[in-house]
């Protein structure tokens, strides 16, 4: 009985662990870790100024390869969201996954806005890891969002 009793809890737990998070978030320096009320396992931090950073997780279906999706996604973000590219590069994370940067900007009114996208891409999972606001407040911002996506971990 005893036995029976481990091994129920034992799949109990490992259930538990599959219905989390696929990614391991590092919040950096200055960020608050807005908490796990948000959708499908999503994280969100911010600072007291607006910046803020998103990670979400989807499966890679249909199935694509890094490039592919990075332009889909520069795609997108240029025609329906009015954005320009101010940059791409390669980034690699502490787990040793090679990704792409996207740096866009936008106006908001008189405001100019920075909006940050990195997407890794595996043969399960695309994780997109998004940060933006006022451009004066990213600027500040841009050591800390760098170490945060450079400590970016995927399970």
């Amino acid at each position: 009985m005893k036995r029976a009793l481990f091994v129920l809890a034992a799949a109990g737990s490992l259930a538990l662990l599959g219905c989390g998070r696929s990614f391991i978030p590092a919040t950096p320096p200055g960020f608050v870790d807005l908490g796990e009320g948000y959708p499908d396992g999503e994280y969100r931090a911010t600072t007291a100024d607006g910046a803020v950073i998103g990670i979400r997780a989807f499966d890679n279906e249909p199935k694509g390869e890094l490039a592919f999706w990075a332009r889909a996604l520069e795609n997108r973000m240029r025609e329906t969201g009015g954005y320009a590219l101010l940059e791409k590069k390669s980034v690699t994370s502490r787990g040793g996954l090679v990704g792409t940067e996207l740096d866009f900007g936008h106006d908001e009114g008189r405001t100019p806005h920075l909006y940050r996208i990195v997407l890794f891409v595996t043969d399960k999972k695309i994780f997109v890891i998004e940060a933006g606001g006022a451009k004066p407040e990213m600027d500040r911002q841009a050591p800390q969002i760098d170490w945060a996506i450079k400590g970016f971990l995927s399970k």
